[in-house]
This record gives C-alpha cells, sequence and structure tokens, in this order.
C-alpha cells in the first residue's frame, strides 16, 4: 500500500470501513503523518454530530391502536326521533325509516373518514422516513469516499461551519455547531468558490432559519470547486452572494 493511498483512508478509518491490514497499516501511518493524525481528529468531530440525524419512525402499534378505538367508539348522530303510533306506511313512518338510514349512513361515512386519515397520517411519515435513510445513506457515501475532504471555519458572530466534500460522490456534508440566529429571518447561505479572488460558482446551500446545529447534506456540487464561503442573506437566501462572506475555508 502506497502513502498515497494511506493518505485517502482519514475519512474510513474513523468511519471503521477499513480491513484488518489497511486498519493496522493507518494506525502506524498516523504516528508519523501530523496532516493525517490532524484529519482523523476532524473527522471524528464530524463523525459524532451524524448522530443527530437520527430516524423517528411511527410507534409500530399506531395503526392497530386507532383502528380498535374505532371499533369501540360508537359514532354520534343526530337523536333518533320517537316512532308514531301510527299504522304502517303512514307519512310519519316513512320518514323516521328515512331518518335511521340517514343515521347510519352517516356513521360509515365517520368510520372511514377516520381510516383515510390514519392512512394518510403513516404515509406521510412512511415517507419522512425513507427520506431520512435517504439522507443517511448519501451522508455515508460521502463520508466514506476515497477523495473525501473536510474543512471548517469560525463565524465572526460565533459558532463553526464545516464540510465534508466529495467530487467523486458529487456532494457534500455541512456540519453545523453553536451557530448564532440572525435577525430580521436572514439566513446562513453557503457557496462553492475557486480561484485565489474566491469566484463564486454556485450555492451549495442555504441553511434553515433558527437552525443552530446539525448535519446537512447537500448535492450542489460544482467540479473545480476549492473554497466554501458564508454569507448572511435575506430570507429564502440569494441567487448570488449579497456581502463579503463572513468566512471562508479552502477544500484543497
Amino acid at each position: 500500500m502506497t502513502t498515497a493511498d494511506l493518505h485517502a483512508l482519514s475519512g474510513a478509518y474513523v468511519l471503521d470501513a477499513v480491513d484488518d491490514i489497511e486498519r493496522a497499516a493507518f494506525t502506524r501511518h498516523l504516528a508519523e503523518c501530523e496532516a493525517c493524525a490532524a484529519e482523523v481528529a476532524e473527522f471524528r468531530e464530524v463523525a459524532a454530530l451524524l448522530g443527530e440525524l437520527t430516524e423517528q419512525p411511527p410507534p409500530p402499534a399506531l395503526r392497530s391502536s386507532v383502528l380498535a378505538e374505532v371499533s369501540r367508539t360508537r359514532q354520534a348522530g343526530p337523536a333518533r326521533p320517537a316512532r308514531p303510533e301510527v299504522g304502517r306506511g303512514t307519512r310519519a313512518e316513512r320518514w323516521w325509516r328515512r331518518a335511521t338510514v340517514a343515521t347510519i349512513a352517516a356513521a360509515a361515512v365517520a368510520v372511514a373518514g377516520t381510516w383515510y386519515a390514519m392512512d394518510q397520517r403513516l404515509d406521510e411519515q412512511s415517507r419522512q422516513v425513507q427520506a431520512l435513510r435517504a439522507d443517511r445513506d448519501r451522508i455515508y457515501a460521502v463520508m466514506n469516499a476515497r477523495d473525501v475532504v473536510m474543512r471548517g471555519g469560525n463565524l465572526p458572530s460565533g459558532g463553526r461551519v464545516a464540510a465534508a466534500v466529495s467530487t467523486e460522490q458529487q456532494g457534500g456534508v455541512a456540519m453545523l455547531a453553536g451557530l448564532d440566529i440572525p435577525p430580521n429571518g436572514e439566513v446562513y447561505q453557503m457557496w462553492l468558490m475557486a480561484g485565489k479572488g474566491k469566484r463564486v460558482l454556485s450555492s451549495a446551500l442555504v441553511i434553515p432559519p433558527g437552525l443552530t446545529g446539525g448535519t446537512l447534506l447537500f448535492d450542489k456540487w460544482v467540479p473545480g470547486a476549492d473554497s466554501i464561503g458564508i454569507t448572511l442573506e435575506p430570507p429564502g437566501g440569494s441567487e448570488s452572494p449579497t456581502m463579503a462572506p463572513l468566512t471562508t475555508f479552502e477544500l484543497a
């Protein structure tokens, strides 16, 4: 295994995605390479932040408990009118029969509506869980990529933003910690930049308002990007920066 190969194992080593031979070789390499030792320390901080991305599936018993409750609960309906003491087939008796049928129909509609609302809720929760799983898989793919690079910077107002990016995976992972909440609904926005003049290539991510920490995935990768800048933008973000970056950090 070459030294270049060992340098590329930082992310995989931290995530325990190496075999026994690679682990032993990289452990020896760490004792001699300050750059890889520093990168491993940073990746371990990132791995800790990944723990904040947790799935919250709906309780397994939700559907059965709701259906059981529906079967036990008497559906309320209009008060049953007193049956008149008249002969069969009178106008009053026909009205009474129609009222009874209407009450039963209303109860059936109420039960069907309860089932439909419950199914809609379960479907929405299922979609949310699937989206979380997809994001988690993409995050691990980026973090485990052979070409992953992780760098970060501090914001003047407090807090830190870091990013792990992979050209191979065409995306990156942003890690936030201790951010101040901007005033007037403004948001932090990450930009992909290139060159000594920090030319803006594209917006990478608009950080949701009110978010002060956590892990966010971004797939807006542009080949050639070698740095990331953070600006403060109007609500919803901007098509291009409206101010000089609050902080920038190199990805090379």
